[in-house]
């Protein structure tokens, strides 16, 4: 057995191993790294005939749960890789029965923050992206990250009634700009960016060991071919036109017409560019399930062959790793490079 093909979760919780005590009630654990805008976070199920985890290993909330995925023989013999997951804090506790069992879910942000809760209504004057998610990350208790190329400017944003969290992400979605909180970082970073980088590897359908596997296509996702902006500013009574066709765009097809507030010629070209972008990312998605593979993560592109239509250069958007009784899988969500 010890030659054997296999994954082992390592557990690490407020700084003791409790790897070795944790085989034996695991059911299964999984570690989501999360699309952007959600949370990472990590999920054990776990059987608790005997009501430790009810009793004297009862969690509490904020508790630091640090994992790891180490593969042993599993790409050739005497292999051993390692997958830190990071660092996680615990917020949520679920029992159910019978027989026994609990479920411990922990994030990657601070419980002790309150950028996800608590609702704050702030008018943001003369601000750019990066000194807003600044800011937010401080409050967080998190170290900002800002990997895009862009830092758009703002004569004044208004936060009414929402989370710094979620005004945040709304701010820089209309952006293109992607948000994750992972390892302690709030990371901002232009997925276009991340796009451009060269696939890991290729998915080759007969080939690759794909456990199963979804693409679709519908006619209420078909790609604009271009979008326009029109924002009229009665104050300083001017008109901002814009338009922007991507390369390679279909001569035919539905335009995505925009009207939002933009403070210059320039934020009306963008605007109309990141507008389309997301509209058009809806339409090329796909999922797969793999044998266990440890390259796997949110950012990174790989290559799909031989699902014909669907194949091309994808992004990865989401990812889960799992470990449990049905051995150790990795979970992909994806979507089509856009290329602009």
């Amino acid at each position: 057995m010890q030659d054997a093909r296999r994954a082992v979760l390592v557990i690490n919780y407020n700084g003791k191993d409790i790897s070795t005590d944790l085989t034996k009630s695991l059911i299964d654990f999984s570690y989501n790294d999360a699309a952007s805008g959600a949370l990472d976070d990590i999920t054990l199920n776990l059987e608790d005939r005997a009501q430790n985890w009810q009793g004297p290993w009862e969690p509490t909330a904020g508790d630091k749960i640090k994992a790891e995925i180490r593969t042993i023989n599993w790409d050739k013999p005497g292999e051993i890789k390692k997958l830190p997951l990071g660092t996680f804090e615990v917020d949520t506790f679920d029992f159910a029965g019978p027989p026994d069992a609990v479920a411990i879910k922990a994030v990657s942000l601070p419980v002790s923050s309150n950028v996800r809760q608590e609702r704050r209504t702030k008018a943001w004057e003369k601000v750019n992206l990066r000194t807003l998610a600044d800011e937010v990350a401080k409050r967080a208790g998190l170290k900002l990250l800002y990997e895009a190329t862009d830092n758009p400017s703002y004569d004044r944003l208004e936060q009414a009634g929402v989370s710094d969290l979620a005004f945040l992400l709304e701010t820089a979605t209309k952006e293109a700009i992607a948000i994750k909180v992972s390892g302690g970082n709030l990371i901002l970073f232009d997925e276009f960016e991340y796009e451009k980088k060269a696939p890991i590897t290729s998915i080759t359908r007969g080939e690759s060991n794909v456990i199963n596997y979804n693409f679709n296509w519908s006619t209420t996702l078909v790609a604009y071919r271009a979008c326009e902006v029109v924002y009229t500013n009665s104050k300083k009574k001017k008109t901002y036109r814009a338009a922007y066709t991507p390369p390679r765009a279909p001569k035919t097809g539905p335009i995505l017409k925009i009207n939002e507030q933009v403070d210059s010629q320039a934020a009306a070209i963008r605007l109309a560019r990141k507008s389309l972008r997301e509209k058009n990312k809806e339409a090329g998605k796909g999922s797969l399930t793999l044998m266990g593979d440890i390259r796997m993560a949110t950012g990174l592109t790989i290559t799909i062959k031989g699902w014909k239509r669907f194949d091309g250069k994808y992004i990865i958007e989401s990812c889960t790793q799992s470990v449990g009784s049905g051995g150790y899988t990795t979970s992909i969500g994806i979507r089509k490079v856009l290329g602009w």
